[in-house]
């Protein structure tokens, strides 16, 4: 099984990599409840990490990376609790598999990177303990403990019992060997039901310290459970066959990006002193400012304005002073006690020389406030809109349309006057804003204008510095380039084609009687004319008229007459003809991620004929239009996604289109000759390819197997002489388009070479270095 294993990761680490990691020591670190692993990486790209939990043992394959220690592995025995075995060793020259195994229950697998190294945390699922139940006789007979089930789960379990053991699944490592107990101890369930047929012939445990009960074969249906007290019930052998447990598919890294939330602007005081002990209950937030800015021999500017609805009115005074708050505050700076009186309150606040300006809603005079302007390269000015609107700010985005203005022209009153209309086309400029209304959060944008030009691309931010850099930092994260992939399509058009013909012909005379055999087609005449007609001698060409067989004679024997034949001719034929043909492309596109690109190898034919006739006074005007159609590859390719673990997902339609008859049609007054195409497709639907792998898409065949035989009844029968009365002819041709597809990923940052692997001919490398000159 690990040789599988092995070998399955080897395929995958066999792709193309940039540069490797090394691994440099490994810590054992045990645990409360498992152990941790400690990776210390050098060098190279971010190790990939694939990680499948297979009941007891827990494996780990690190793609990218180079194990350089001294041995070439570690391997240590019994590190913490539960933990029988833990391994780290190479499985090829760029891959390391991690490999602990447990002594009880399933593992749970964690993988935490930080700062150049790879911390995976072990522990042991907690298991129920097992019911044991006495016994007076040792048991020598495998021994399967499990918890005590219910009717439904014992059903189940007696199934499997009289069932012959399966075979071990291909992707399920073995058990580990269970060491002997010194004292009774419960066992935890089987975790899935495909271990149940991999439980080795030997005791789990000595004889003589515990029994459990055994599972038995199964027993006659007829036999009570009272004749065979404590034995389990045997189902019917009918019952469904263990299935192997179910396990989740790899899953790869995920790019994070963490960035700050905090978007108050803090309020330097100038000042180190701390406060001793201030207690305050039900203040003003006025007055705790005011008091805190003294403190820091600053002044302080309050102002609440009134809400809406109440301009009229006179506030009170409580709500002059703002809301109140309660403090309990002990060795702590001012300027700490500043800002959080700030935060819990809502109040925004800005410094100027020495006053500080305090308000529910400052205005712009009293803000600080910064304009930045930012053109986004690659994504779009509405989608960078959308998003900052998602994250609490304001926008605005200016549009350019077209405006259509029909203008109302007077015309005369006579009755063979017509109306005029004119038409006048504009550019209009639109501004259009949106706002997002949450109910349940606050965006931390709130307060950030934003403005965008479709035109130019750009966005222009306003607001206090932090909540600016907040959205800079945001848009810079989405502003990334989209990948490319460079496919490079081969396409195989295989033509295998076999005609076989066999045929005799003979004829002879007696007298006044004529024997003829031709392909199969035989006349014998009485007299040297046929019956029905006068002077009409025999032909040479029956084959073509045997469909006229049964009609009249005269009909079998209309064409170029020829002499009467008294001496005995014979004729062989046999032919044999064979084609084979093989087309070959081999072209590279380069496709962006979300495009579509196709590869079109075709030529134009003729498949119908429109005629369109139009009458007039007298006459009429026939026009014949050619419709066109597509002979040869069409094949389209979408990529969907180059995901961050080199991944492509993509899709292919191959389609192929090839003449195969001719038909005539009745256009105007001649007859037209159009092409009949025979159409191959197919739709493979979304795909995923690792960088460097190839698809082949196959099976796109078409083939032709026909025999014809025509025989003279009776004689065409006989064996080996029947040959020379009959005629046969056997054609076969098979058509096939094989497909195969290598998708790349270019790198196009500013480290990457010139090109993609690519390797100029001769005249393509004297054109390169003339352009460099």
């Amino acid at each position: 099984m690990t040789s599988l294993l092995s070998s399955a990761a080897i395929a995958v680490a066999a792709q193309p990599a940039l540069a490797t990691a090394q691994v440099t020591s490994v810590q054992l670190t045990p645990a409360a409840s498992g152990v941790k692993l400690l990776l210390q990486t050098n060098g190279g790209d971010r190790p990939q990490v694939f990680s499948v939990n297979r009941g007891r043992t827990w494996t780990a394959d690190l793609i990218n990376t180079q194990l350089e220690m001294p041995g070439g592995r570690f391997q240590q025995a019994n590190p913490a609790p539960g933990i029988s075995m833990v391994t780290v060793a190479p499985i090829d020259r760029n891959s390391v598999r991690v490999t602990v195994m447990s002594s009880g229950s399933a593992l749970v697998g964690q993988v935490t990177r930080n700062q150049g190294a790879l911390l995976f945390s072990l522990t042991p699922t907690p298991a129920k303990a097992a019911k044991v139940a006495p016994s007076k006789k040792p048991i020598t007979k495998p021994i399967t403990t499990a918890a005590k089930p219910s009717n439904a789960s014992l059903r189940s379990t007696q199934a499997r019992a009289t069932l012959p053991p399966l075979p071990a699944p291909s992707f399920q490592a073995p058990l580990p060997t269970v060491q002997p107990l010194t004292a009774p101890a419960a066992q935890a369930p089987f975790s899935s039901t495909s271990q149940l047929a991999q439980i080795p012939p030997a005791s789990v445990t000595p004889s003589g310290q515990f029994n459990t009960p055994s599972i038995t074969p199964s027993r006659p249906s007829s036999l009570q459970p009272s004749q065979f007290p404590g034995q389990p019930i045997a189902l019917p052998p009918s019952a469904p066959i263990p299935l192997p447990r179910a396990v989740p598919p790899p899953v790869g890294d995920i790019a994070v990006s963490q960035s700050t939330s905090s978007v108050s602007d803090l309020i330097e005081l100038g000042t180190a002193e701390r406060v001793p002990r201030l207690v305050l209950r039900d203040a003003s937030a006025r007055e705790v400012l005011s008091l805190l800015a003294r403190s820091a021999g600053l002044n302080l500017a309050f102002s609440i304005p009134p809400a809406t609805g109440q301009a009229t009115q006179t506030p009170t005074q409580a709500a002059l002073d703002g809301p109140k708050i309660t403090l309990d505050i002990e060795n702590e700076p001012i300027q700490n006690v500043f800002n959080y009186v700030l935060q819990i309150t809502g109040l925004e606040a800005n410094r100027i020389g020495r006053t500080i300006f305090v308000g529910s809603r400052l205005p712009n005079s009293a803000r600080s406030l910064v304009v930045q302007s930012l053109r986004l390269n690659q994504v779009p000015v509405t989608t960078a809109l959308n998003f900052l609107v998602g994250l609490g700010a304001e926008s605005a985005v200016s549009r350019e349309r077209l405006v259509t203005s029909a203008i109302a022209v007077p015309f005369s009153t006579a009755a063979t006057a017509t109306p005029i209309a004119q038409t006048q086309t504009t550019t209009e400029t639109r501004i259009e804003s949106q706002r997002l209304q949450l109910i349940d959060s606050v965006p931390i944008l709130r307060g950030l204008s934003v403005l965008g030009d479709e035109r130019t691309n750009s966005v222009t931010l306003t607001g206090s510095p932090k909540l600016v850099n907040i959205a800079i930092s945001q848009l810079t994260k989405l502003d990334i380039r989209r990948r490319q992939v460079a496919v490079n399509v081969r396409v195989i058009d295989i033509n295998l084609a076999s005609f076989n013909r066999f045929g005799s012909s003979f004829a002879f005379g007696v007298n006044d009687t004529q024997v003829i055999n031709q392909a199969g087609v035989a006349v014998l005449n009485f007299g040297r004319s046929t019956p029905g007609t006068s002077g009409t001698n025999f032909t040479n060409d029956l084959a073509s008229n045997a469909t006229n067989i049964g009609s009249s004679v005269a009909n079998l024997l209309g064409g170029n007459p020829v002499g009467f034949v008294s001496r005995f001719l014979l004729q062989l034929q046999a032919s044999v003809r064979t084609g084979n043909a093989k087309i070959l492309t081999d072209p590279t596109v380069i496709v962006q991620e979300g495009q579509t690109a196709t590869v079109n190898l075709t030529q134009d034919v003729i498949t119908n004929f429109t005629s369109v006739i139009t009458g007039g006074v007298g006459s009429t005007t026939t026009t014949i239009t050619a419709e066109r159609g597509k002979a040869g590859l069409i094949l389209p390719i979408q990529v969907d996604r180059i995901d961050d673990n080199g991944f492509i997902s993509l899709s292919v339609a191959p389609s192929i289109a090839r003449p195969y008859a001719t038909a005539q049609v009745l256009a105007g007054n001649n007859n037209n000759t159009i092409t009949l195409l025979s159409e191959r497709r197919l739709q493979s639907g979304q795909i995923r390819l690792r960088d460097g792998q190839t698809l082949i898409v196959s099976g796109i065949i078409q083939d032709l197997d026909q025999s014809s035989i025509q025989k003279v009844p009776i004689l065409g029968d006989i064996p080996l002489l029947g040959a020379l009365f009959r005629r046969t002819e056997k054609e076969s041709a098979r058509q096939e388009v094989i497909v195969l597809l290598t998708p790349r990923v270019l790198d196009d940052t500013n480290a990457s070479g010139f090109g993609y692997g690519y390797t100029p001919s001769a005249e393509g490398q004297k054109i390169i270095d003339a352009g460099q000159r």
